[in-house]
């Protein structure tokens, strides 16, 4: 494994190297100094200028890092199969995102740099950097930390959050750059625009960005207290957040530094290497924490410490900030992201481009109250399952932190506010689809369909796939084939996703009495159905192709990814252990946020 360990962190510098580089070549308009893709002026190195020597050094780091990666693959297989369950998602995901980069790589050169293709490119890059970050960290087995395996959790989810939304800071900023509104607001940090670009809505972009930025960088501070409270238990985590801080706080004066300096290259260039190196630092972090998981002892073993413990003085929250939990814990934040996230790609299908930020940002606010509110009442009905099943037992309503009809009402609240947000802001479609959301998730499935059907998830799974319809008429206001299409492809999607989880959850639906699908059927007939749907679902999304709503780039993609949902899902039906229901739950996640990723490109592009 120490070889494994050594050549993942060489990936690790060549990919960051890989990236600050690309954008050096982007900020020095390099990126079309070679007109043709691989090579250049069908020469494999054409010394013309500095341009061409720049653009010909990107792909030559380039095939180094796609050696280190198979390398990587091959050599860590083996092991990573008997001995580091955990490390095979990435391994199967770092060369499915190294050939869709090097895909993308060619097009934004053949497609003489579309702004979405060059987002899409530099996003691609990005996860793949994370994938490889991963792949170091989690192929050493760290000491467990030395606090409650809850609060390790916690600080790996803040951290998860702050690394995605830098995530999406540095996609809103790649597209800023490609739209041409990088000096659409001559001052900093306040915005004076010129006519021309509000006349062409540029301005409107780079204050987004702006805002983007200041959010995350709030984000970014509370990341950094959390992580610094805990630099007893977790010294090395510390010290990564506080290089995150100060490499944010750099990279926000040099963004200063473009506008002010009128957009030299090397400061645009230097500008996106130390953004990486912010998004490098939090995979990082959240990498640490969750590692540190794997090895944690079960929290049923530490009850005893805590009570021993419990003689201390503890400290509390403050109202406020616990009372903000509490209810953001009823919506289940990390349902809501998934949703609004598959909304999100819905729009951008629907519109072969990404929507505009006020219409994006009204649809996401009005679905994350329409989730949170279904989520919400359904905690409300469920409490008393809640309370026996050990996965929910400390959430707000199980653990008397809210009160029932508190809760319910914070459901319906939130419920009429999604639907006032959407009808007034997007269109009424829109609030309608969204509403009947809600109301068929609360009475078919949670009232209806849970605690009597074994088909629970299946049918009440329909109410998960309403998103991408309200997305798509967010946009277009109408509902056309290919938007039934994204819906089918959530509804088909939702078994093998569930019944993976509740292979693993099992005892839990039996003993809150739920007819889940492996306590009625049992577990062989439970494979046996993942596969099918499997099946199902790669059947479902080649239909796109075949009606001409996609092209050759999503064929690819469908075709790919869900070959190995297909492939997990026989190793699950063979294998009599649960390992391989826990890796396919992860896998299932990473699926359906990568199809709709191949959806958006490729309908930029097709």
């Amino acid at each position: 494994m120490k070889f494994i360990r050594r050549v993942a962190w060489i990936a690790v510098g060549f990919t960051y190297f890989l990236v600050a580089l690309g954008g050096t070549v982007r900020a020095t308009d390099s990126g079309l100094s070679c007109p043709d893709w691989p090579l250049c002026y069908g020469q494999a190195f054409a010394a013309i200028d500095y341009h061409t020597f720049l653009e010909q050094f990107h792909r030559f780091i380039a095939a180094i890092v796609s050696v280190l990666v198979v390398t990587l693959a091959i050599s860590a297989y083996r092991w990573a199969r008997n001995e580091r369950q955990v490390l095979i998602p990435a391994l199967i995901l770092a060369p499915i995102l190294l050939v869709i980069q090097i895909v993308l790589g060619g097009l934004t050169v053949l497609w003489k740099l579309p702004p979405t293709i060059i987002t899409a490119h530099l996003g691609t890059a990005l996860a793949f950097f994370a994938v490889i970050i991963t792949i170091a960290v989690m192929a050493a087995k760290p000491a467990p930390a030395k606090e409650h395996p809850s609060k390790t959790r916690k600080f790996a989810r803040l951290a998860v959050t702050n690394a995605l939304l830098v995530y999406g800071l540095m996609l809103s900023g790649s597209y800023v750059v490609g739209s041409g509104a990088s000096l659409a607001c001559p001052g900093w940090p306040l915005c004076t625009p010129p006519a021309w670009a509000v006349q062409y809505h540029l301005s409107d972009i780079n204050i987004f960005h702006r805002l983007v930025a200041t959010f995350v960088g709030l984000v970014l501070v509370w990341t950094l207290i959390s992580a610094w409270r805990r630099r007893n238990v977790a010294p090395a985590q510390a010290w990564v957040a506080l290089a995150a801080a100060v490499l944010f706080v750099a990279q926000s004066v040099v963004g200063g530094l473009i506008v002010l300096l009128n957009k030299p290259g090397f400061v645009a260039g230097l500008h996106l290497a130390l953004a990486t190196a912010v998004w490098g630092c939090l995979v990082l972090l959240a990498a640490l924490a969750a590692n540190q998981l794997r090895v944690a002892p079960r929290e049923q073993n530490l009850e005893a410490q805590e009570e021993a413990q419990s003689v201390e003085p503890k400290k509390e929250r403050g109202p406020v900030r616990q009372t903000i939990s509490n209810y953001v814990d009823l919506m289940k934040p990390h349902v809501t992201v998934l949703l609004l996230g598959i909304t999100a790609a819905a729009m951008a299908i629907a519109n072969r481009a990404l929507p505009p930020p006020g219409l994006l940002t009204a649809t996401l606010i009005g679905g994350a109250m329409a989730a949170g509110s279904a989520n919400c009442i359904n905690c409300y009905i469920d409490r008393d399952i809640d309370q026996i099943m050990g996965r929910t037992q400390r959430r707000s309503l199980p653990s008397g932190r809210v009160q029932p009809t508190q809760a319910l009402i914070f459901g319906i609240v939130l419920g009429v506010g999604a639907f006032l947000v959407l009808t007034t802001f997007v269109n009424l479609l829109s609030a309608c689809l969204a509403c009947s959301a809600i109301l068929f998730y609360i009475f078919v499935y949670t009232m209806g369909l849970k605690r009597t059907s074994a088909q629970n998830i299946v049918i009440g799974g329909a109410a998960g796939a309403v998103p991408v319809l309200v997305g798509w008429a967010a946009v277009t206001n109408n509902l056309s084939l290919p938007a039934i299409w994204l819906f089918a492809i959530i509804f088909y999607w939702t078994p093998p996703h569930f019944w993976a989880l509740s292979l693993l959850i099992q005892k839990d639906y039996e003993k809150a009495r739920i007819p889940m699908l492996p306590v009625v059927m049992g577990e062989r007939e439970t494979r046996k159905q993942i596969l099918l749907y499997s099946l199902l679902l790669l059947a479902v999304t080649l239909v796109l192709f075949g009606m001409g709503a996609m092209g050759y780039f999503y064929l690819v993609s469908a075709l790919t990814l869900g070959g190995i949902l297909v492939y997990m899902s026989i190793r699950l039906l063979r294998e009599k252990t649960k390992s391989w229901a826990k890796t396919l739950f992860w896998y299932s996640n990473c699926y359906l946020a990568m199809i709709f990723a191949a959806m958006v490109i490729d309908r930029v592009i097709h």
